[in-house]
C-alpha cells in the first residue's frame, strides 16, 4: 500500500509541476530568464520534498508552488507593462561586437571571455569576429548575430 500512495504522490506532483509550467507559460521554459530558472528550480524542489518526505503534506507544496507561479505570472505582467522594471528583472541586451571588433567592455559586463565567445561564433557559423557586423548577448543567455554579408547585401538592395 505504501508504494501505491508513493506513485500516486509522484503522479500528482508530476500534474502540479506541469500544470505550473503550463500556467507560467511557454516563455518560462522556451527561453529562461534568470528569474525564471529561479522559479523552476523552486518549483523542482518543491515537487521534489513531499516525494522524499512521506511526513510532508504533499498539498504545502501544491500551495508554494501555486504562490510561486503567481509570483511569476504578475511579476511577467509588471515587465510587459515597464521597461525598467524588465530590465531589472530580465536584464539587458548586451553589445559584444560591433562592425567585426570586439567590444571588451561588453565582455566584461556579460562576464564571458574572448574563448568563450569565440567558442559561440564557431557554433554560429562564423570563424572570426570579422564576419560579424553586430553580436548580442541576449538576457536569456543566447547569442545574436548579423553577419557582415548580409548587411552589405540589405544596403545594396535599398540603394
Amino acid at each position: 500500500m505504501e508504494y501505491i500512495i508513493s506513485f500516486a504522490k509522484a503522479l500528482g506532483m508530476f500534474v502540479v509541476g506541469l500544470t505550473a509550467f503550463r500556467l507560467m507559460g511557454s516563455q518560462a521554459v522556451g527561453r529562461l530568464t534568470d528569474f525564471d530558472l529561479v522559479v523552476a528550480i523552486a518549483i523542482g524542489a518543491l515537487i521534489a520534498k513531499p516525494l522524499s518526505d512521506p511526513e510532508l503534506n504533499a498539498w504545502i507544496s501544491v500551495v508554494a508552488i501555486f504562490a510561486l507561479v503567481v509570483a511569476q505570472i504578475i511579476i511577467s505582467w509588471l515587465s510587459l507593462k515597464s521597461t525598467v522594471f524588465e530590465s531589472v528583472i530580465a536584464g539587458k541586451t548586451i553589445k559584444v561586437i560591433d562592425n567585426g571588433s570586439i567590444i571588451m567592455n561588453g565582455l566584461r559586463k556579460a562576464r564571458i571571455s574572448k574563448n568563450e565567445l569565440s567558442e559561440e561564433l564557431r557554433v554560429k557559423g562564423f570563424r572570426s569576429p570579422s564576419e560579424v557586423q553586430e553580436g548580442f548577448l541576449e538576457p536569456n543567455g543566447k547569442l545574436s548575430l548579423f553577419g557582415k554579408e548580409k548587411q552589405d547585401q540589405s544596403k545594396k538592395e535599398n540603394q
